[in-house]
């Protein structure tokens, strides 16, 4: 059992290593995914709403838009940004 862990340890690792390093893929920063969070529509007419504007810029300084798999989901995923809108609409109100 702990052979067959150590190998998948070692196998990720492998992976990871020539997807880093090899094939020089690299993960977006928080900043590309921002940029790109800004050209959604949906997330534009949030930014217009003067009493949602404060809690997305909050929400980027040390909240959810902080993290990038989340900030991915968000702009991917409808169910991700349904619930993000309701979050964000419900603090604000």
């Amino acid at each position: 059992m702990t052979f067959i862990f150590l190998c998948l340890i070692a196998g990720g690792l492998i992976i990871e290593g020539v997807r880093k390093y090899i094939l020089k893929i690299k993960d977006p920063t928080i900043e590309d995914i921002w940029l790109e969070l800004n050209e959604e529509k949906w997330y534009q007419e949030l930014m217009r709403n003067e009493k949602i504007k404060p809690y997305l810029l909050k929400s980027k300084e040390n909240g959810l838009l902080r993290d990038p798999h989340y900030v991915r989901n968000i702009i991917d995923k409808e169910g991700h940004r349904d619930g993000f809108i309701n979050y964000i609409k419900k603090m604000a109100e």
